[in-house]
This record gives C-alpha cells, structure tokens and sequence, in this order.
C-alpha cells in the first residue's frame, strides 16, 4: 500500500484528515474489488471462497484468553504471589508451587490461576488479615532417627 498507494499521492493536495481516509478508503474498496492477473479473481473473492477454511473459536471465553498475559511465579509460604507490583492472595493449595498467573494487559486487578482447565482468582493482599492467617505445618523430619526409630 505504501509503495502503490501512499508514494502515489500529493500530500500537500490534502486539506484534512478527513479528506486522506476517504481517498484511503476508496483505494481499498478498488484494490478489493479488481481482478487480479495471477488469480483471477479479486481479493474479496478469494477471501470469501476460504470462508470454509478460516477456524472459528471455541467460544468467546476462550478466545478472550488468548489474548492474556502470562507469567509464571512461584507461591510463597505465607500463599501470596508479586508481580505487577503488588502482592496477591493465592488459594493455599497452591503453597510453594510455580504457577501461570494470566491477565488482561492494563487489567491485573482481575488476575487468576489457571490449573487443570480451572480458574482460581487472586485478589490484593491484606498484609494484616494475611499474617493472622492460620497454616498448616510442614511435617518435621527428625534426622536424627532410623527409620526403625532408633535414635544414633
């Protein structure tokens, strides 16, 4: 378009903006309505006759994700997750795991998990309410011991 198109015209002949999209728009309407010499046909044609051949998506859901960021970190202990520069919530589950936080650009406020075809959302971080929370210990090893239970 650049070389046919744009190289073509006499720029300081525009008046407006308007004026430069009208005659952009009836380049195009021309360009897709021509017949081309190698084809045959116009492009408009041969986009039409692929119609059967362009994959549709699995659903509207589906197609949004596609269009998600996505970063992996690794939960911390205390089941929050940094990135954007804030600190998240994590469901517990996910203690000490690396993870596939997906967002929408501009939209981290909406962040979530995805695992196992399942989304699992994450929400800022209250630092008070987060350090009452109550955990699961991790089991203690006493190395000390056999596995018979003799002490060395």
């Amino acid at each position: 378009m650049k070389e046919r198109w744009l190289y073509g015209i006499d720029l300081s002949q525009i008046q407006s903006l308007e004026e430069f999209n009208r005659m952009l728009m009836e380049y195009i309407r021309k360009h897709n309505t021509t017949i081309h010499s190698v084809t045959g046909q116009t492009p408009l044609q041969r986009y039409l006759g692929t119609n059967e051949r362009i994959r549709k998506p699995r659903s509207r859901e589906w197609l949004e994700e596609c269009f998600h960021n996505r970063i992996i970190r690794r939960v911390n202990r205390d089941a929050t997750v940094h990135f954007g520069g804030d600190v998240y919530d994590a469901p517990m589950q996910f203690i000490g795991q690396k993870i596939e936080v997906r967002f929408l650009p501009g939209d981290i406020q909406n962040a979530y998990i995805l695992y196992g075809g399942e989304h699992y959302p994450l929400r800022l971080t209250d630092r008070v309410a987060n350090g009452q929370t109550r955990r699961e210990k991790p089991v203690q090893i006493d190395y000390g011991k056999e596995a018979s239970g003799n002490v060395h």
